[in-house]
C-alpha cells in the first residue's frame, strides 16, 4: 500500500518492516495492535529503514506514519 509516498514491505512479513519514503525525508512512527495498544514509537525514521518486528506475535497490526503533511495509518501482518 502507498500512502503519499509510504511503502511498507514485505507485507506479510515475519520479522523485519523496510519502510520506503518517497519526497518525505523523516518521519516518526508508531506501531499499534488491533487493541490500539503503542508497541513501538520510533522518531526520525529515515527512508528504507529497517524495524525488527520479529518479538510480535502473529497477527494484525498498524504503523502510525507521522509526517509534515498530516498522519498516516498503515496495516501490516506479522506472520
Amino acid at each position: 500500500d502507498t500512502y503519499y509516498g509510504i511503502k511498507l514491505f514485505p507485507n506479510p512479513t515475519t520479522n523485519d518492516l523496510t519502510i520506503s519514503l518517497e519526497g518525505i525525508d523523516v518521519v516518526d512512527i508508531f506501531i499499534v495492535d488491533i487493541q490500539g495498544k503503542v508497541l513501538l514509537q520510533q522518531s526520525g525514521i529515515f527512508d528504507q529503514e529497517s524495524i525488527n518486528i520479529s518479538g510480535y506475535l502473529a497477527g494484525t497490526y498498524f504503523v502510525k506514519i507521522i509526517t509534515p503533511e498530516g498522519s498516516r495509518e498503515i496495516c501490516f501482518i506479522k506472520q
